[in-house]
């Protein structure tokens, strides 16, 4: 797991992102839901997903922007605030054991286990779209927007 320069506190610290420089990725609210193939990016580059990843950990967000990107960030409040879910790490590593459960359910209990490291090693959380089906790709955008604080 990245070393964490502290512990990671919801009311006091910001989720980072790593994305393109131009844009952040907009989610697909109505897009397969299994946290599984998010985690594990199944479908690779460009595939839909309801989920935005975000970490506790700069140096991963650093990481996953690459060299021409940019680093987003967002707290959970902001998040909840504009009625999008957050899906914590702790969460996500507990739906992730076994064959997962609920929407980390999956048939292999190798590629839960890989989904699990993946979170834990990246310090990853999530937000949650899928409760915006009924909104515009263009809202959608505008939404990620309303949530993402520009950064470097």
């Amino acid at each position: 797991m990245a070393e964490l320069r502290h512990k990671w506190k919801a009311s006091r610290d910001p989720l980072l992102r790593g994305d393109d420089r131009k844009s952040p990725a907009s989610p697909v609210p109505d897009a397969d839901r299994s946290l599984v193939r998010h985690i594990l990016y199944l479908g690779g580059k460009g595939r839909e997903s309801p989920y935005l990843s975000f970490t506790e950990d700069e140096m991963v967000a650093r990481r996953f922007a690459g060299k021409d990107g940019k680093i987003y960030s967002t707290t959970v409040k902001k998040l909840k605030t504009n009625e999008v879910a957050h899906i914590s790490r702790r969460e996500l590593v507990q739906l992730l054991r076994g064959k997962g459960k609920g929407r980390a359910a999956w048939q292999s209990a190798y590629e839960v286990m890989q989904a699990r490291r993946y979170v834990e090693e990246h310090a990853e959380h999530l937000g949650d779209f899928s409760g915006f089906k009924e909104h515009s790709n263009n809202e959608i955008v505008e939404l990620v927007e309303k949530v993402l604080d520009e950064g470097s």
